[in-house]
Parts: C-alpha cells; structure tokens; sequence
C-alpha cells in the first residue's frame, strides 16, 4: 500500500472504443510520489493544467502533460514532454486537509477546505494558501474543529445561490453540530443555520 503514491493507466476514449484504464506499462515511468511524512493522499483535483494534491499535512501541485526546467537564476520554465504526470511543486504553509477530505469545495479557482489538526479553515486560491478561519472565528474554529474529532466529519460545499462556502462540522454520536457560512464579499463568516447537512 503506498498512500503517498498515484499510479495512472492507458487512455480511456469512449467515442472510439479505446479503453486501456487496465493497462500499467512497466516500460513507461507511470508512477509519482509526495513525500511520504506529509501524511497519505486525501484527495485529488484536476484543474486546467495542474493536478492538485492534498495530503494530510501539505498542499502540492503537479504539472500534467508537461514538466519544469530550471534556468540558472533559479527560475521554472514549463516546457510540453511525454510526462503525464510532471514535477510536483508543493504550496507554502504547512497545511493539509487532515482526514476530512469532505470538507473540499470549490468555486472558480478557489478552493475551500479544512485542516482539522491545526484547527483552522483555509482557502487555495491564485495567490496561494489564506486561514480564512482567522478572520475574527480563531476561537470558534479552535474549539469546534478539535471537537469534531477523528470519527466526526466535517462537510464542506459552495452555495451557488448566495455565493458562500458552507461548512458544517458535526462531531460523531452528537447533535452538537455547528453549520456557518463564508462571504467572500465581506471576508467573514456572516451566518449560523440550524440545519445539518448530509
């Protein structure tokens, strides 16, 4: 078992019958990895060119179809090669999505998320990692994520009518559960409901 891997198979294309999702070439250089004491991949999320991957402990980006060449000043220049999966580029901060890959959402090129073990919410956006949880809830979010716990979940989605992120955390074998939503127009968390989502 190797939790910190990703492996990819032959194309699948249904329009011409071609379906090779059960072939792993040995002769092609088919497998990634991501260093393994950041904890076990929690989820994976395709987006434009980038393949991004959320560990336990640490954010990361890989290049699909296309890998990174480094001029001798230091800077990355992308260049197209036979790669699927290219060099993986971790985000700054040392934060994960701790075992709550249900907490995810996305709108546009933001992506919402939460890590449990550090007690904070954080979004992924163009200009990197943001502690969305420290705009005036750092207590709240302390005290109610660590609540949650290891059985607990923490249901996250994007509410396309009003535009906000919806988090829900609802620790296990209690009715003690907290659902709040984030405004991106005001950058705060502007309302408590009452219901639990599923």
């Amino acid at each position: 078992h190797l939790a910190s891997s990703m492996i990819y198979s032959g194309i699948f294309n249904s329009r011409t019958g071609v379906n090779n999702t059960n072939q792993f070439s040995v002769a092609e250089d088919i497998t990634r990895a991501v260093e393994p004491s950041q904890g076990t991949i929690q989820k994976l999320y395709a987006e434009d060119t980038n393949l991004i991957i959320f560990q336990e402990k640490k954010v990361s980006r890989a290049l699909i179809d296309k890998d990174a060449i480094y001029s001798a000043e230091g800077q990355a220049m992308t260049t197209s090669g036979a790669q699927v999966i290219g060099q993986i580029q971790s985000y700054a901060g040392n934060y994960g999505i701790s075992n709550n890959p249900e907490s995810f959402a996305v709108y546009g090129y933001r992506k919402y998320f939460t890590d449990r073990t550090q007690n904070v919410v954080l979004r992924l956006s163009q200009d990197g990692i943001t502690e969305i949880s420290a705009y005036g809830m750092i207590d709240f979010f302390r005290d109610n994520l660590s609540a949650v716990g290891n059985n607990g979940r923490i249901v996250g989605m994007w509410d396309m009518h009003n535009k906000q992120y919806v988090l829900s955390m609802q620790p296990a074998n209690s009715s003690n559960f907290k659902t709040l939503t984030f405004d991106e127009d005001v950058s705060g968390w502007t309302s408590l409901f009452s219901f639990k989502p599923e």
